[in-house]
């Protein structure tokens, strides 16, 4: 699915009077605020937002719930403001949080006219089994019309439930933002109905369901009626928003939060995040494919990610490195190899790769050695797994002698009191510019570069069993997307950007990589850090025709 587009706006319903002219026609939705609120109200489509609401619709009761939480009724307020006339949650809630209301609105042409409401939060289920326990624990804020949402890979299925049963043979409508008609379509047996990729744009997605029951009838406050008009809608967000969703530098959920400029552009560099604080050290701040003693940082740069106008200031310094790894055990940042450039610039290059492994004590602001690699590394990297540091990749430069590719791994237990490198089996490949990601208790090498060129190749280690295998392969037309790649493991979902500026996600069964996003600035040789809940943030880096960047790049997770 395309992102970044232009907003499409899906209405979607049966062929009833109400919904033949579906422009004139209004309903209640609800959907999530960029400030994280529960809006409620009264219009033809989900951008629709400053219609009187009526009466009836006033006294509607808005449900909240996660996958994982309980259900609770939300405090709304009444909200009339130039762009939005309605009801306004007090509380903000999660991006993954979904809204669920109905209401009875009266008796309409001798119709019992009732509308259901229905935001679908977080991302879009790939398959419709993951609403089984969402419809087990949540029975309460169940609706008795009700559509199930699925991700796949050509667009959305829009399931439609009418009592929990597939409701068939009902007509489907779409429009897009500017009210023009985008196509029609009944749902099938199944109560289904198919959206295109085309069809489903970026931005707010609105559904509308109607259903007519001709055998219902009753009174209502005094008036007769002999049959019931029902209709849903539904708000939800392109597939692609919910992934990976890039922002300029502010997390919507992080109360506004402003990432600051890096005080100096670098690439190559280490990085780690111990509580509220960001860390980069070291890295190369000089021109592309030059490398000296002065176009090397020798600095520990810290951001607190507290303050909201805080900006990056140098901690500690130490020796000047490039192409080094850098991970977190605690209140410490453990720095391991790189290579450093003793020649000056202009000069010729005499590069010397590090066996120096270090520790930062964040509270003390004090440096201490830890054992040594057991032969200089650079342009490798390292994660960490519980108390084990585990060090992948790279080469060993040593000045006008033959540069040594790296057939080894080794990993540091530092949890003991006197930890000492252990090698790990043999990981049958030599790469460097890859990328070290600990994820669901494995170590994955992520891309790299090997005596042939630039790969996408991946490969584990399972620390329990000792044995490496082969993982599949990034996705991408050329290898250059496993090149200088970055990687990092939230909420259970592996991440990785990449140079041609894809974001990429292991599938949950670890059979295949998808590109779930892209980024503004395509960067490689940068690092990819956790930042809030949902959100990691791109820091560094560089593109081949934009050069470094000072800025980094918030990824929101919708």
């Amino acid at each position: 699915m395309r992102l970044f587009s232009k907003t499409l706006l899906l209405i979607a319903g049966c062929a009833s009077s109400m919904l033949a002219n579906s422009a004139s026609a209004h309903f209640p939705w609800v959907v999530r605020t960029e400030d994280g609120k529960a809006a409620y109200f009264f219009g033809e489509n989900p951008a629709d937002r400053t219609y009187k609401l009526p009466g009836s619709i006033a006294k509607a009761e808005v449900m909240s719930w996660s996958q994982e939480g309980e259900p609770q009724e939300l405090k709304l307020k009444p909200v009339v403001e130039e762009k939005f006339v309605g009801l306004l949650s007090e509380q903000e809630l999660p991006a993954d949080a979904m809204f669920s209301s109905q209401v009875t609105f009266g008796i309409y042409h001798g119709s019992r006219l009732d509308y259901y409401t229905l935001h679908q939060g977080g991302r879009l289920p790939t398959s419709r089994s993951a609403y089984e326990p969402a419809t087990a624990t949540h029975k309460e804020a169940a609706l008795k019309l009700n559509a199930q949402l699925v991700d796949t890979d050509s667009g959305v299925d829009v399931f439609v439930l009418w009592d929990g049963k597939p409701l068939a043979d009902a007509d489907v409508q779409l429009f897009c933002a500017e009210g023009h008609e985008e196509g029609s379509a009944k749902t099938d047996a199944n109560g289904k109905v198919s959206f295109d990729d085309k069809q489903v744009e970026a931005g707010l997605n609105g559904i509308v369901v109607g259903h007519t029951v001709k055998t219902q009838s009753g009174t209502l406050d005094g008036q007769t009626y002999d049959s019931g008009s029902h209709y849903l809608t539904v708000t939800f967000s392109d597939p692609e928003d919910f992934a990976l969703q890039p922002s300029k530098s502010q997390d919507a959920s992080s109360n506004d939060l402003r990432i600051a400029d890096l005080p100096f552009a670098v690439t190559s560099f280490g990085a780690a995040r111990i509580g509220d604080a960001i860390y980069v050290y070291g890295g190369h701040t000089g021109e592309a494919h030059s490398y000296s003693t002065e176009g090397q940082s020798n600095q520990l740069l810290q951001l607190d990610l507290n303050a909201p106008s805080s900006t990056w200031r140098t901690v500690a310094e130490d020796e000047r490195l490039q192409g080094l790894a850098l991970v977190a055990h605690g209140q410490r940042l453990i720095r391991v190899g790189g290579f450093t450039a003793l020649n000056a610039p202009g000069a010729e290059h005499d590069l010397h790769s590090q066996a120096t492994v270090r520790a930062f004590d964040t509270t003390t602001g004090q440096w201490r050695d830890l054992p040594s690699l057991p032969a200089g590394r650079s342009s490798h990297d390292a994660a960490i797994l519980g108390d084990t540091i585990y060090v992948v990749g790279g080469w060993n430069m040593d000045g006008d002698r033959e540069t040594q590719w790296h057939t080894t791994a080794w990993s540091l237990d530092l949890s003991k009191a006197e930890p000492k490198w252990t090698e790990l089996p043999a990981p049958g490949f030599e790469r460097r510019a890859l990328a070290v990601v600990a994820h669901a208790g494995k170590i994955f090498a992520i891309g790299g570069m090997d005596h042939a060129g630039p790969t996408r190749k991946v490969s584990i280690f399972d620390p329990v069993t000792k044995t490496w295998s082969d993982a599949p392969a990034l996705v991408g037309e050329k290898n250059m997307d496993g090149f200088g790649a970055s990687g990092w493991s939230i909420d259970g979902r592996l991440i990785v950007t990449t140079y041609s500026g894809d974001i990429q996600q292991l599938a949950a069964d670890g059979r295949a990589w998808e590109v779930i996003g892209k980024t503004k600035d395509a960067r490689f040789f940068h690092r990819l850090l956790p930042l809030k809940e949902n959100s990691l943030v791109s820091v560094g880096g560089a593109n081949m025709e934009e050069g470094k960047y000072l800025e980094p790049e918030v990824i929101n997770m919708r």
